[in-house]
């Protein structure tokens, strides 16, 4: 009988966190990576690591690897302008942040098929926020 209220404990348990999103993947923290300070060193990162995923082209499961280590930084100049900016470019930096760690979790999990489509979507949103600078 103890057994059987564990059992239904855990079950209950387990929906209740799927139901509260508690099931969604997120990407393991390896490095820590300083704030991005300026909207100058936000820029900046931004078009230097940007770049950078772009030379790790096309995607190798060596390549992935590199480009999950630039993504920690990636984030906190995407951050930086999520918070920052408003309006549009706002908007269109909190889709980026989350496009950003997209290609965090399938970079970090070797998903080559979903990390190329996360790029996609990722370099699309480049062409169009480049425009904010």
């Amino acid at each position: 009988m103890r057994q059987l209220a564990l059992l239904v404990l855990t079950t209950l348990f387990s929906f209740s966190a799927l139901a509260a999103g508690e099931s969604e993947e997120k990407p393991t923290q390896h490095l820590q990576v300083a704030e991005v300070q300026s909207m100058q060193e936000a820029k900046a990162v931004f078009l230097d690591k940007t770049a950078e995923i772009r030379s790790k082209l096309p995607l190798t499961l060596e390549n992935a690897s590199y480009i999950h280590i630039i993504t920690y930084t990636l984030e906190k100049s995407v951050a930086y302008f999520a918070d920052n900016l408003e309006g549009d470019k706002k908007a269109l930096a909190e889709e980026m942040a989350v496009v950003v760690e997209d290609i965090h979790i399938t970079s970090e999990s070797n998903r080559l098929g979903e990390l190329k489509e996360h790029l996609d979507k990722y370099f699309a949103l480049v062409d169009e926020f480049v425009f904010c600078f």
